[in-house]
């Protein structure tokens, strides 16, 4: 196994060329697959990002910020925070050296999905390295709206199979003024998604809204106004109709954390699964047996972490007619139960890695 670390765009793209058309293997952080721990197959080149760090632009005036895929998100987030901005979709492993490469490559996004959309809405530019070593520009540095084929939205969640992700331009927000979330505990499953669902269709405005499935938990962030938050939390408590615990500050801060794809051990396998609010029931009931389960989003997301072998997985997945993949642990990237494969997507593939180089 041969690790490359370029630290320039040009020293990138030399890197993939130089080497083609050997397979390679893309390596960030090592948060989503651990690949330091073990390595890369026989005849698989890997190419480490940790040296491509460092944001290139930003304006804190326009909210758009350019970083170097290799950049620890950590990094990124505390540079935002100096001028009172974050990413508002709450990378959920920031904190465990996770890069902004890797960050879009899973897709992944936190509780702040809920009310402002995930990592790929906030995604306006990106640049990639192909199979071939050719270093392709998509989208800008400019928030505008853009028809036809979107090669940097597709990046999102793409597991590093379509190419190097080199640089990445995204939007960001000012900080809400003020926070506050409300913990309800439930006596049963049955009991929590009855609440998550009445807080939902409660038209509130949260800021997220979780349900940790096997404690029977429910978790809903406000955010805003500081001397409006006391009467919207009233009204979310009203629709909880459970007692509530009100969080706020380092407290609240802890209970993200303890919710967050990252307080799950780091061997097994996390799994992200489309999910819907009518049909949580079933879906958990499919689940719930393989691991504990989150759900996010407002119940738009389902996450599974479980150490069950991966054929077991699938067969579960596909005997439920549900579709997933694994976004955390030695099998990252790996889809499961019903699979599509649209033709749109092969050439898309085929057309940016020939050779197959990062499948």
């Amino acid at each position: 196994m041969t690790v490359t670390t370029p630290a320039t765009l040009d020293a990138l793209a030399d890197a993939v060329a130089t080497t083609a058309p050997a397979p390679l293997r893309i390596a960030g952080g090592g948060t989503t697959r651990p690949w330091r721990h073990n390595g890369a197959p026989p005849g698989v080149d890997v190419i480490a990002l940790g040296a491509l760090s460092g944001l290139t632009a930003y304006d804190p005036a326009e909210c758009v910020v350019t970083v170097l895929a290799g950049t620890p998100v950590r990094h990124l987030t505390d540079t935002l925070a100096v001028h009172g901005q974050y990413l508002p979709w709450d990378p959920p492993i920031a904190g465990d050296g996770a890069t902004v490469g890797g960050m879009l490559a899973s897709g992944l996004s936190g509780p702040g999905r809920y009310r402002y959309g995930g990592v790929r809405d906030f995604v306006i530019g990106a640049r990639v390295v192909d199979g071939r070593g050719r270093l392709i520009a998509s989208g800008g540095q400019v928030v505008k709206n853009a028809a036809g084929f979107l090669l940097h939205h597709a990046l999102v969640g793409s597991a590093g199979r379509l190419g190097v992700i080199a640089e990445v331009s995204l939007k960001v927000f000012p900080r809400a003024e003020a926070t506050r979330t409300l913990v309800a505990r439930a006596s049963s499953l049955a009991g929590a998604l009855a609440a998550h669902e009445r807080l939902r269709l409660a038209n509130l405005d949260l800021d997220a809204l979780d349900l940790d499935a096997t404690s029977a938990v429910v978790s809903a962030r406000l955010a805003g106004a500081a001397d409006a938050l006391d009467a919207r939390a009233a009204r979310a408590a009203r629709a909880l109709a459970h007692a509530v615990e009100t969080l706020t500050g380092a407290d609240e801060a802890r209970h993200w954390q303890a919710l967050s794809l990252a307080a799950w051990p780091a061997t097994g396998a996390t799994v992200k699964v489309p999910a819907a609010p009518s049909r949580l029931t079933a879906i958990l009931a499919t689940l719930m047996p393989l691991g504990p389960c989150r759900l996010s989003a407002g119940g738009a997301v389902a996450f599974l972490h479980s150490t069950q072998p991966l054929d077991a997985l699938q067969d579960a997945f596909a005997a439920a007619h549900l579709r997933g993949a694994v976004v955390r642990g030695p099998d990252a990237g790996t889809p499961l139960g019903i699979r599509h494969a649209p033709a749109f997507a092969d050439r898309v593939r085929a057309s940016l890695d020939p050779d197959g180089r990062f499948r």
